[in-house]
Protein backbone atom coordinates (compact mmCIF):
# COMPACT_ATOMS: atom_id res chain seq x y z
CA UNK A 1 0.00 0.00 0.00
CA UNK A 2 2.89 2.58 0.57
CA UNK A 3 4.25 1.88 -2.73
CA UNK A 4 0.99 2.67 -4.24
CA UNK A 5 0.80 5.89 -2.52
CA UNK A 6 4.30 6.88 -3.23
CA UNK A 7 3.67 6.15 -6.86
CA UNK A 8 0.50 8.34 -6.48
CA UNK A 9 2.43 10.72 -5.04
CA UNK A 10 5.46 11.07 -7.86
CA UNK A 11 2.58 10.74 -10.81
CA UNK A 12 0.43 13.83 -8.73
CA UNK A 13 3.96 15.90 -8.74
CA UNK A 14 5.03 15.00 -12.23
CA UNK A 15 1.22 16.19 -13.36
CA UNK A 16 1.60 19.61 -11.55
CA UNK A 17 5.11 20.06 -13.02
CA UNK A 18 3.61 19.37 -16.64
CA UNK A 19 0.57 21.80 -16.07
CA UNK A 20 2.88 24.53 -14.95
CA UNK A 21 5.68 24.09 -17.52
CA UNK A 22 6.32 27.96 -19.55
CA UNK A 23 8.16 25.85 -21.38
CA UNK A 24 5.66 23.33 -22.72
CA UNK A 25 3.05 26.15 -22.73
CA UNK A 26 4.81 28.94 -24.69
CA UNK A 27 5.78 25.14 -27.21
CA UNK A 28 2.68 24.80 -27.30
CA UNK A 29 1.23 28.52 -27.58
CA UNK A 30 3.67 29.42 -30.94
CA UNK A 31 3.35 25.55 -32.76
CA UNK A 32 -0.52 25.16 -32.76
CA UNK A 33 -1.35 27.85 -35.17
CA UNK A 34 1.41 26.43 -37.32
CA UNK A 35 -0.48 23.08 -36.92
CA UNK A 36 -3.92 23.87 -37.09
CA UNK A 37 -6.91 26.54 -39.00
CA UNK A 38 -7.58 28.57 -36.54
CA UNK A 39 -9.87 30.10 -38.37
CA UNK A 40 -11.76 26.96 -39.22
CA UNK A 41 -11.89 25.55 -35.91
CA UNK A 42 -14.99 26.09 -33.70
CA UNK A 43 -14.82 26.72 -30.06
CA UNK A 44 -15.31 22.60 -29.35
CA UNK A 45 -12.33 22.20 -31.22
CA UNK A 46 -10.32 24.12 -29.38
CA UNK A 47 -11.31 22.74 -26.15
CA UNK A 48 -10.73 18.91 -27.67
CA UNK A 49 -7.21 20.28 -28.92
CA UNK A 50 -6.30 21.59 -25.51
CA UNK A 51 -7.88 18.75 -23.55
CA UNK A 52 -5.55 16.26 -25.58
CA UNK A 53 -2.87 18.52 -24.97
CA UNK A 54 -3.15 18.75 -21.79
CA UNK A 55 -4.02 15.26 -21.02
CA UNK A 56 -0.63 14.02 -23.06
CA UNK A 57 1.58 16.74 -20.73
CA UNK A 58 -0.31 15.07 -17.46
CA UNK A 59 0.52 11.32 -18.62
CA UNK A 60 4.14 11.95 -19.73
CA UNK A 61 5.14 13.58 -16.48
CA UNK A 62 3.20 11.80 -14.41
CA UNK A 63 5.09 8.48 -15.51
CA UNK A 64 8.34 10.43 -15.67
CA UNK A 65 7.97 10.98 -11.98
CA UNK A 66 6.63 7.92 -11.09
CA UNK A 67 9.30 6.30 -12.96
CA UNK A 68 12.28 8.18 -11.61
CA UNK A 69 10.63 7.73 -8.02
CA UNK A 70 10.97 4.26 -8.29
CA UNK A 71 14.34 4.58 -9.82
CA UNK A 72 16.02 6.48 -7.28
CA UNK A 73 15.67 3.80 -4.72
CA UNK A 74 18.10 1.85 -6.49
CA UNK A 75 20.80 4.41 -7.06
CA UNK A 76 20.80 4.99 -3.07
CA UNK A 77 23.37 2.40 -2.92
CA UNK A 78 26.86 3.74 -3.17
CA UNK A 79 28.01 1.45 -5.37
CA UNK A 80 25.34 1.96 -8.04
CA UNK A 81 25.83 5.97 -7.35
CA UNK A 82 29.18 5.51 -8.37
CA UNK A 83 28.40 3.68 -11.46
CA UNK A 84 26.08 6.26 -12.31
CA UNK A 85 28.12 9.08 -12.06
CA UNK A 86 30.70 7.45 -13.76
CA UNK A 87 28.41 6.33 -16.53
CA UNK A 88 26.86 9.97 -16.82
CA UNK A 89 30.57 11.14 -16.77
CA UNK A 90 31.49 9.06 -19.56
CA UNK A 91 28.94 10.23 -21.41
CA UNK A 92 29.14 13.87 -20.98
CA UNK A 93 32.97 13.47 -21.97
CA UNK A 94 31.98 11.55 -24.77
CA UNK A 95 29.54 14.13 -26.10
CA UNK A 96 31.77 17.08 -25.25
CA UNK A 97 34.57 14.92 -27.80
CA UNK A 98 32.20 14.48 -30.33
CA UNK A 99 31.15 17.74 -30.59
CA UNK A 100 35.13 19.05 -30.38
CA UNK A 101 35.51 16.77 -33.60
CA UNK A 102 33.05 17.86 -35.44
Amino acid sequence: MVARARFVRSFVLGASIALGNPKAILFHASIMPLILDLNAMTFADGLVVVAVVVSANILTMGVYAALSGRASRRFRVPSRMRLMNRVAGGAMIGTGAFIAAR
